[in-house]
């Protein structure tokens, strides 16, 4: 009103003005000559001094989140002490101000080529913590505190190093030429209660000037991270693993195992090996951090075959310009980090111990000749990408499962599948996939030979497979382990082949879909093909593949996906389970992992006395989605098939339990309804093969208790209708005295929503 009020009067001025100049009688007069300027007049008082101006910068304890950007750096001829400019940033893109300067510390490293044939280039820190003897310097990082580091008040920092590049007395040699990098890590945890989190910030850069041209980069972030969610370390303070190398090089020692086999080094590509190859080392590997406190490796087990190089170095990745070094650039440093037990030099006077051929290395030169990726030597056969190699795998891929088609499929009916097993590595594939199936009834074929497997599960209802048959329970029942198991029919004998190698099977009379059961159900295929890759039989892991079909529905409905295949792979590689039957679909899992399943049918000796906690009476819930939430919590011990223990209490979830997307699609996480999702057993009581006389979990509980099993926890869920002690019905379904409220509080967007809560998504830096 006052903006629209001035602006009005000043108009009205304006037209009164002219309305007088009108009205005046009289021509006027031309514009005299202007005059002579006046004298300058006195200069006034001084004004008192204003605030420091902020702009729009913020205190840095009211954000959430600290972006760091290194603007420049700028180093004096002869290698002085280096000034660094630096941007911190809150989400918003606002200027953080006031930073404490002990909360702050920085990192510069400088980048020599491979100083020898086979070897790598090699970052080395100027700053380190103080040891000067060789064999045991650390390197570690500077505080801002002692140089100087200058706040000006509008989020930018510069900070100048304590000390000349040439005066560090563990670092190297200066070369200005040479790329060298700044990397920033933030704590303020040293202030207040909780870090902050903060990017590293990495920034190469060259001191004599120019764009770097030569830097390394081997993996990157996103490789650590399909696993570790947001790989953070060394109190939450370090996230980027291009800043990691700027300590974790092979000059940086770790003294407290130096005498150690593998000499106490924490190089980067050492020390990472040896933890991901851990429980198959023959000397271990542990390292003492902070505090004297023992981080013992030796019992970690990889998530999958730790021939599989390129999960981490991944070469499609244009991002990662060495990402090929894995096979390219050979040298003792690096196979010997899972190649322990090797005498390279002969140092140890034990023949066994040397390299195969009984060759001794004083350096890495030979290593090319026989390992390298231009060797000639037996054929090549011992090149770093033909060794790491697994046929398994490579031979897997000339198989893909195919369900054609599924009729009968009404209540009363026998269903009849027909499927065939395509060969995608077939030239014509791409044209004419049909024409490279297998004729599976070959009797020297990889579905006849040894114990190869061939399978279709029939499973039902879409809506939650529990595969009842309200009439007899116990025809699903018997001697499966996994009771109400799908329908199977063995393809492996009896199957038709209907032309073009589509194979046709009707399920067993008595298998036939039961009254009462209404919606849709599904068929997958399973099983191994089985091949001679040199030294027997070997079984191969194909994923299984599903097709649905209805039973009352006139369209088939699917089943729900929860659960991204994708997603477990980027741990797992190629997720495949009992005995290679079962892989690449935890769809496929769901049939006999279902609500209604436990593992009471292999609970007998051998099992229930290797494992602690678990009783000869008491069973343990085989359902997807508690089985795969407790598994990764730690939480579950299970018998599974010979009666064989598997003891998942020591589990370490490699990355934050807590980030729901690291397993799900997007969204799949949030509470369900308790009407539409069955009850989960979780004692089958006194007749195995009947539902009325189970204990089971209402389904909310069932999930969140995996996880969350605290006498807080579980009081939270009874107080909200959740049923640790409900019963079921003859259909699977929950019979309890509560109902569960849980989308009330926990839905999307509700107070307490589930993504919310979990941090599901939650940004940070790497």
């Amino acid at each position: 009103m006052t903006r629209s009020f001035s602006r009005t009067t000043r108009l009205a001025g304006l037209l009164v003005a002219s309305v007088l100049l009108f009205a005046c009688d009289g021509s006027t007069g031309p514009a005299g000559p202007a005059g002579q300027p006046g004298a300058t007049g006195p200069s006034g008082p001084t004004g008192p001094s204003g605030p420091s101006g902020s702009g729009t910068a913020v205190p840095w304890d009211s954000v959430e989140r600290i972006d760091v950007t290194i603007e420049s750096v700028a180093v004096p001829a002869g290698g002085g002490a280096p000034t660094v400019t630096l941007r911190l940033t809150n989400d918003l893109g606002f200027g953080i101000r006031d930073l404490p300067v002990n909360t702050i510390s920085f990192v510069i490293a400088q980048l020599s080529p491979p100083p020898a044939a086979g070897a790598s280039s090699e970052w080395q820190a100027y700053t380190t913590n103080g040891r000067t003897n060789p064999p045991n310097v650390q390197a570690s990082y500077e505080s801002a505190a002692a140089g100087t580091f200058t706040d000006n008040g509008d989020g930018t920092y510069t900070y100048t190093f304590a000390n000349d590049l040439t005066a560090y007395p563990a670092g190297p040699d200066f070369d200005a030429a040479k790329t060298h990098r700044i990397g920033v890590e933030i704590r303020t945890n040293r202030v207040i209660a909780e870090n902050i989190p903060a990017n590293n910030a990495p920034y190469d850069f060259v001191p004599a000037g120019g764009a770097p041209t030569f830097t390394r980069l081997i993996v990157n972030n996103a490789t650590c991270n399909a696993c570790h969610d947001n790989l953070e370390l060394h109190g939450e303070a370090r996230f980027d693993v291009e800043y990691c190398v700027t300590c974790h090089n092979p000059y940086s020692i770790d003294p407290d195992t130096a005498n150690e086999p593998w000499g106490g080094s924490v190089d980067m590509k050492v020390m990472v090996h040896k933890i991901h190859f851990g429980a198959n080392l023959s000397n271990g590997y542990s390292v003492i951090g902070y505090g004297g406190s023992l981080h013992d490796y030796s019992d970690i087990e990889f998530t999958q075959d730790v021939r599989n190089c390129t999960t981490c170095h991944q070469e499609s990745d244009p991002t990662v310009p060495q990402a090929s070094n894995w096979k390219d650039v050979q040298n003792r440093a690096a196979c010997g980090t899972c190649h322990d037990s090797i005498d390279w030099d002969g140092s140890e006077g034990d023949a066994d111990l040397l390299h195969w051929g009984a060759l001794v290395f004083v350096d890495d030169d030979d290593c090319a000749t026989c390992h390298g990726p231009d060797a000639s030597v037996l054929d090549g056969d011992y090149r770093v990408e033909q060794v790491h190699a697994i046929p398994e795998a490579i031979a897997a891929e000339a198989f893909e499962y195919d369900v054609v088609s599924v009729a009968n499929t009404a209540v009363g009916e026998n269903p009849t599948v027909r499927i065939r097993v395509l060969n995608p590595t077939d030239p014509n594939y791409a044209a004419d996939p049909g024409s490279t199936a297998y004729d599976i009834n070959d009797p020297n074929g990889p579905f006849q030979v040894g114990s190869s497997r061939l399978r279709v599960d029939i499973a039902w209802n879409n809506d939650d497979f529990g595969n009842l048959d309200p009439n007899d329970d116990l025809a699903r029942a018997p001697d499966s382990g996994a009771p109400f198991a799908p329908i199977a029919i063995d393809f492996k004998t009896g199957a038709t082949n209907v032309g073009n190698n589509v194979f046709e099977k009707t399920a067993d009379a008595a298998d036939v879909i039961p009254s009462g059961i209404s919606g849709s159900g599904t068929a997958f295929l399973e099983g191994r093909p089985q091949v001679d890759l040199g030294d027997g039989l070997e079984s191969l892991a194909v994923a299984g593949d599903g097709l649905s079909f209805g039973i009352t529905d006139a369209e088939p409905v699917d089943r729900r996906l929860v659960v991204n295949i994708d997603k477990c792979n980027d741990c797992h590689k190629n997720l495949s389970l009992h005995g290679d039957n079962r892989s690449g679909n935890t769809e496929l899992c769901a049939t006999c992992h279902n609500a209604n399943a436990t593992d009471i049918n292999r609970r007998a000796g051998q099992c229930i006395s290797e494992i602690d906690g678990l009783g000869t009476d008491d069973d343990e819930p085989i359902d997807l989605k508690v089985m795969v939430h407790r598994i990764h919590a730690g939480n579950i011990g299970l018998c599974g098939y010979g009666n064989r223990p598997h003891d998942y209490t020591d589990v370490v979830y490699p990355g934050r339990l807590n980030n729901c997307e690291g397993c799900h699609f997007e969204g799949t996480y949030y509470p369900v309804d308790p009407a539409a999702v069955l009850a989960t057993s979780i004692d089958a009581g006194d007749d195995r093969s009947s539902l009325l006389d189970d204990v089971a979990l209402s389904p909310n509980t069932a999930v969140c208790s995996s996880c969350h099993m605290s006498d807080l926890a579980r009081n939270h869920m009874t107080q909200n209708g959740g049923d640790f002690n409900a019963g079921k019905d003859e259909t699977g379904a929950l019979i309890s005295t509560g109902a569960e409220t849980c989308q009330l509080c926990h839905g999307p967007g509700a107070s307490a929503d589930t993504a919310v809560m979990h941090g599901v998504g939650e940004f940070q830096f790497n």
